[in-house]
């Protein structure tokens, strides 16, 4: 499962040092990956063409820190822009 996060123009290699006036940027879409063998998440890069970055930033969500009242916990989830609630994964149990 894939949650894009964000979709920006940065250099092809990207790192600790100048770039030059001249060099080009191009367009990376930054996701969360699920492992379900290893159940845990991984940040991910991937270079995109300029013709998929409306289809991923259409599908950019999220990551917030929620907490709710009736179980006192605390967990985060993707949501989109301006969604403001999510089901508890707790109190569904």
């Amino acid at each position: 499962m894939k949650y894009v996060i964000s979709v920006s123009k940065t250099y092809k290699h990207r790192g600790n040092h100048r770039h030059k006036a001249s060099t080009k940027k191009f367009w990376h879409v930054y996701y969360y990956e699920y492992d379900e063998i290893e159940e845990e998440w991984y940040l991910r890069t991937k270079q995109i063409s300029t013709v998929l970055v409306p289809y991923y930033k259409a599908k950019q969500v999220y990551k917030r820190t929620f907490y709710c009242s009736d179980c006192d916990a605390k967990f985060w989830a993707f949501v989109k822009k301006r969604q403001k609630e999510v089901e508890c994964p707790y109190c569904i149990e």
